[in-house]
């Protein structure tokens, strides 16, 4: 304990750090709030199309929240920089998914077909096109054309070359083009 001129610095020192750690907590708080505030509503779009499974969407989205804000960056350049990362993340832990799905249907005798793992094909003939497409195909569509992302944010949240983002883009698009002719759904470009 250190004593300067009759005071105890120690303890003032302590309890002056406990009040800036619960200020920097709730200052972190706020911040992962507007994040979610800003982007919740769009990300859970993209995990349901990625995952084709609503009963997944939610333990995958959790899973992500909590990643996101444990590594919560101190700030963003901007809000591109800010929504590439986020994105990113959401990405992963559907990946993630898909792939542990995989696994628990191989292993238990079924083809990891994606027409197995997914049973939204009666809801929306679109979701069963997207479906068809390998995940990263799918993400790419659902980057750019859903949530109107540019090449480059596009790029960065799924941490791949832009010129990638333009050839996956442009084979799911033919991709889908087809899957939805042979649904009975012709798209005319």
């Amino acid at each position: 304990m250190e004593v300067v001129a009759g005071v105890e610095w120690v303890g003032k020192r302590d309890a002056a750090f406990e009040r800036a750690r619960a200020a920097e907590a709730i200052s972190i708080e706020n911040r992962f709030r507007g994040l979610l505030e800003r982007h919740e509503a769009r990300l859970r779009r993209v995990a349901y199309a990625m995952l084709a499974d609503p009963g997944r969407v939610e333990d995958v989205l959790q899973d992500a929240f909590v990643r996101a804000y444990r590594k919560l960056p101190s700030r963003f350049e901007n809000e591109r920089q800010e929504a590439a990362w986020l994105y990113r993340i959401v990405y992963r832990c559907c990946l993630n998914e898909i792939r542990s799905k995989r696994r628990r249907l191989q292993t238990s005798g079924l083809d990891a077909d994606l027409s197995v793992i997914d049973d939204l094909s009666e809801s929306h003939v679109v979701v069963q096109a997207l479906a068809a497409l390998a995940p990263a195909e799918r993400a790419v569509v659902l980057l750019v054309d859903l949530i109107g992302f540019d090449y480059e944010t596009a790029a960065s949240a799924l941490g791949i070359p832009r010129g990638t983002v333009a050839w996956r883009l442009s084979v799911a698009r033919s991709r889908l083009r087809a899957a939805l002719s042979e649904l009975g759904l012709g798209i005319d470009e």
